[in-house]
């Protein structure tokens, strides 16, 4: 079977291209690397390998090509793991490679099951059905089911498609705040409700001084699925760009009780859970959108919803992945530390923080089915109940109140209330998005 594939990365020596607008593809500079396997990794195009990305593959070429280049691929075999599958494929004209040597260049476990050609076409043939599958939904959905089409304005939109008015209005918010919504919500989340809470602008020097006022903006937000709180990285005026979002998140599954009430200048949103309270502060002007707010969330709580049924997510465990760890050449102390965690249980979803200037130890955090687990990092030593001799923190996730995560270019955080808190490089962001909504099924379904 042949297939089309796109070099995501050019293994061995040659040049590296630019694309420059008016004159295309420009050669810049020679890349040199040794010793070269005979490899370069791509990926099919037009396929999804269940988690909403190309399915790789390995091609055996007789020179090293660049970054972008489409390469008519023979399949010759590939490799599956832990529900992640990587094929094996060569140029014609280029020798069949070795399966070891194939293996070693992949990056793929030794007892990693072996394709021969016609299941590799299988499983190319798959991948393709589940892209056109998802491209079909899009097109129904019109992409994010949360995102209107077009720039209608929502008296006249409101009639063509079913959206609500906080949906429609989403265009008006910061871009920092619509990235970060864009990270963590489903395709088929609906919003239904969001408050603003704008930036503290005219203050007085000695409240400013003294700091006893939060001045940052902030976004209250309620979907069908849980409720987030986004507040700016950095206070106002600290720096001149923009430095990204801290977020909290709650699943609407586990509010238990939703209170506001006044205290001074501001009213104050109280959400109970079974582990524990969050309180987010507006200023009082919004009290009217705060009981907007509380009422539709009391909607969510087990006294108001006791005769529907419970709604259970679909966990579909993330794979390894030694790409993340591969950028800061630490792939193999990554899949060494995944196994180890692999043997001590099933593990739903992994995110790797390499070790780096700041961060001696690398880190690891682990979600399975009961417990998230904190490995290695900086982490002060508490009780591991027995889990893992190397486990920093192990917490039960009955006992989780929210999950933060920090959307920032330059820094990055996850912490999980309580206990649990590590630092990743930024480039790596959008795997901590993926963990973040992964766990937040999960949490879900625990109720």
């Amino acid at each position: 079977m042949t297939v089309t594939a796109e070099v995501e990365r050019a293994l061995g020596p040659g040049v590296e291209f630019e694309r420059d607008p008016r004159l295309g593809l420009v050669g810049r500079r020679v890349r040199r690397v040794a010793p070269w396997p005979g490899f370069d990794r791509a990926a099919l195009l037009d396929t999804d390998d269940g988690h909403g990305r190309r399915l790789p593959i390995l091609v055996a070429v007789p020179a090293s090509t660049f970054t972008g280049a489409r390469l008519s691929v023979e399949l010759a075999g590939g490799w599956r793991e832990r529900g992640r599958t990587v094929l094996l494929g060569r140029l014609e004209g280029t020798a069949v490679p070795p399966p070891d040597l194939a293996r070693i260049a992949a990056d793929v476990a030794p007892e990693a099951t072996w394709l021969d050609p016609g299941e590799a076409g299988r499983e190319a043939r798959a991948a393709g059905r589940r892209y056109r599958e998802r491209r079909a939904h899009a097109r129904i959905m019109d992409g994010r089911a949360w995102q209107p089409a077009g720039a209608l304005p929502p008296e006249l939109a409101r009639f063509a498609t079913p959206h609500s008015a906080a949906e429609y209005r989403l265009t008006k918010l910061p871009p920092r705040f619509l990235r970060g919504l864009e990270g963590l919500l489903d395709d088929d989340e609906r919003v239904l409700y969001w408050i603003e809470r704008p930036v503290v602008a005219d203050l007085g020097v000695v409240r400013r001084l003294r700091g006893d006022v939060d001045r940052r903006a902030a976004l209250l937000a309620l979907t069908d699925r849980q409720v987030l709180w986004l507040i700016d990285h950095a206070r106002p005026d600290r720096y001149l760009s923009d430095w990204g979002v801290d977020v909290e998140l709650i699943p609407v599954e586990r509010v238990r009780g939703a209170n506001i009430g006044l205290r001074g200048e501001e009213v104050c949103v109280t959400l109970t859970t079974q582990a524990g309270e969050r309180v987010y502060r507006l200023p009082a002007e919004l009290e009217a959108e705060a009981r907007v707010m509380r009422d539709l969330l009391a909607a969510f709580t087990p006294a108001a919803a006791r005769d529907l049924p419970l709604r259970r997510y679909t966990v579909a465990p993330i794979p390894f992945e030694a790409e993340p760890a591969e950028r800061f050449a630490q792939a193999s102390e990554a899949r060494r530390a995944y196994e180890s965690a692999a043997a001590m249980g099933e593990v739903v979803a992994a995110l790797y923080s390499p070790a780096r200037p700041g961060q001696r130890r690398p880190a690891s955090l682990l979600l399975r089915p009961s417990e998230l687990e904190l490995v290695g990092g900086g982490a002060p030593r508490t009780g591991s109940r027995g889990r893992s001799p190397r486990a920093e923190t192990v917490v039960p996730l009955g006992a989780v109140v929210s999950i933060r995560l920090t959307l920032s270019p330059m820094v990055g955080e996850i912490s999980i209330d309580p206990g649990i808190r590590m630092a990743y490089p930024a480039p790596i962001s959008d795997h901590a998005t993926a963990f973040v909504r992964l766990a937040r099924k999960v949490l879900a379904n625990t109720g």
